[in-house]
């Protein structure tokens, strides 16, 4: 079967397909969503598609503009071949398919309709009938601009050319947020020759005073008493200053900041501004801040596809250490499972044929999450796989495994981890090092026999000696092993899943054999959660004795 696919056409009007291959896909306004879409009325974290047995879920995020499907609001509705879904105010619009369908034509590029919206806002503020062709001719000659191709570079010449003519200003600049102060984005003096960095200067008290307060400053026939004998004005002998803050709404925020400046200045006075002038020029700033917003966008995406790729090689390099193929043990079934909460995580399992015809299995929950912890957990499979590859007991294995790990690792990291042998007669021993309850499913009577803890935690104290216990597997039992993300996996209420839920599935289904047991489980998972974020790392083994 084909592969959903998501499809839509962005702003600069390049369509896009998504393929829906991932368990989870977040789609949102944050930099750190799979799919982004950059709208003010689209939510950081606006709404989520989850695969599941009974198909792809769709579900809202408790968004601010809501998440519709054909038309009707939704919180959360299971996706069919052909569903239009839209998002936010502006019903941003995504198209659901599966199989090789034909897909939507791409309409004119957004932009214009982008720009058709901000010509709306400014047409309340151009009079009807205005005489003042040039200056209705610097707005439209910048909608034409806009249509033909996007760049930012072209949007601040265009807008900085705008200015400069209704303004009469003899330079204008663009200034971007650096942390806490302002630098060069691009420059033109009034003749429409560009300014490089070289030329960059500019009043700081000015800058300073709009980015404080957030409101512009008009000062084009003459300097304020406030501004005359500061030291850069005084420099650059300047008579006129226009300044203005240009607005956005960064990716990480929900409301509207200052992303950079609008800055004229000269050493004459400029045009005598109307109201209508000032509106104008403050229409052309709203624009430009609509740039930059657009370029924080691109490099959050940028950042976000490199951080996704590097996380990708990460997530491949530790599941390549994961045991590729289950070893085959006479009257052993084995079986495993284990899902990072994204990319990558703390959790590993192992199995190791030793010499003597045993099997050797680990299943391991570092403390903490995410590329820290895998980094751990990697280096803790690969030192334990040496030990027991070498013939190391059990027990001695893991009190080396401490000492190293109390060597390498701070007071604050330690592991919870059962480890075990057992033959294909179902004898062997474990250690259980501070983990949670181990469930073994008796065949003869139907009940569920808890292995508690029965050792210290991995990693926390040096001078600690393991000792490993008796274990015996009699022909249809069961162990289930697994890391606490399974029963504390939540629903969307909350809920834990808790342990008497999966001790109800292992009791129900156990019988059945193991490879039927792990679907019920993770199909347990998946109806209790309903599509909820995984909060923990996800580990399960089971050995079943045939």
């Amino acid at each position: 079967m084909s592969t959903p696919r998501l499809y839509w056409v962005g702003p600069d009007g390049q369509e896009n397909v998504f393929q829906l291959e991932a368990s989870e896909v977040l789609i949102g306004r944050k930099g750190d969503a799979d799919i982004v879409l950059n709208n003010q009325h689209i939510s950081r974290h606006h709404a989520k598609i989850v695969k599941m047995a009974e198909g792809h879920f769709l579900q809202d995020l408790s968004s601010t503009h809501g998440t519709f499907v054909n038309n009707q609001q939704v919180d959360h509705h299971v996706l069919k071949h052909g569903d239009k879904i839209c998002f936010g105010k502006d019903r941003i619009e995504l198209h659901f398919f599966i199989g090789e369908a034909k897909l939507p034509k791409a309409p004119k590029a957004d932009t214009t309709r982008i720009f058709e919206r901000s010509l709306m806002g400014l047409g309340v503020v151009l009079p009807s009938g205005s005489s003042d062709l040039e200056k209705i001719s610097c707005i439209l000659d910048f909608q034409y601009q806009w249509e033909q191709l996007f760049t930012p570079e072209t949007a601040f010449q265009k807008i900085l050319e705008s200015a400069l003519k209704i303004s009469g200003a003899e330079r204008g600049f663009i200034l971007v947020r650096e942390g806490n102060t302002f630098g060069y984005a691009a420059g033109m003096d009034g003749q429409g020759r560009p300014l490089s960095l070289a030329h960059f200067q500019r009043s700081h008290t000015v800058v300073d005073d709009v980015a404080a307060k957030g409101s512009p400053v008009f000062m084009v026939e003459g300097l304020g008493d406030k501004y005359k004998e500061q030291a850069s004005i005084v420099a650059m002998h300047l008579r006129a200053v226009a300044c203005l803050p240009l607005m956005g709404i960064p990716s990480q925020a929900d409301s509207p900041s200052i992303l950079g400046i609008l800055y004229l200045d000269s050493t004459k006075r400029m045009h005598s501004l109307s109201g209508l002038d000032q509106k104008i020029i403050s229409k052309l700033a709203v624009e430009a801040g609509n740039v930059l917003e657009r370029v924080e966008m691109i490099k959050n995406i940028e950042a976000r596809k490199k951080l996704e790729l590097e996380l990708g090689l990460a997530e491949e390099t530790q599941r390549s250490l994961l045991p590729q193929n289950l070893p085959e043990v006479e009257n052993l079934q084995i079986h495993a499972f284990s899902k990072p909460t994204r990319y990558v995580g703390g959790d590993f399992y192992d199995f190791v044929e030793l010499e003597t015809g045993e099997l050797a299995g680990v299943l391991a929950d570092v403390s903490g999450k995410g590329i820290s912890a895998s980094l751990l957990s990697s280096m803790l499979l690969g030192c334990l796989q040496m030990q027991l590859r070498a013939g190391l007991p059990i027990d001695e294995a893991i009190n080396r495994l401490n000492r190293f790990l109390c060597e390498k690792s701070s007071s604050s990291r330690f592991v919870t981890m059962f480890l075990f042998t057992l033959s294909s007669e179902g004898s062997g021993r474990f250690i259980s090092a501070g983990h949670n309850p181990t469930y073994l499913f008796r065949a003869a009577t139907g009940e569920i026999e808890e292995i508690g803890s029965n050792n210290m935690i991995v990693g926390a104290f040096s001078f600690v000696s393991y000792q490993s216990n008796v274990l015996q597997l009699h022909k249809g039992d069961v162990l289930v092993v697994y890391s606490d993300g399974l029963t504390e996996a939540e629903n969307p209420q909350g809920e834990m899943l808790g342990e008497d839920r999966v001790k109800e599935v292992i009791r129900m289904e156990a019988s059945a054999g193991a490879k039927h047991l792990e679907d019920k489980l993770l199909e347990t998972i998946q109806n209790f959660t309903v599509g909820r974020s995984q909060t923990d790392d996800i580990t399960i083994t089971i050995v079943e004795r045939v």
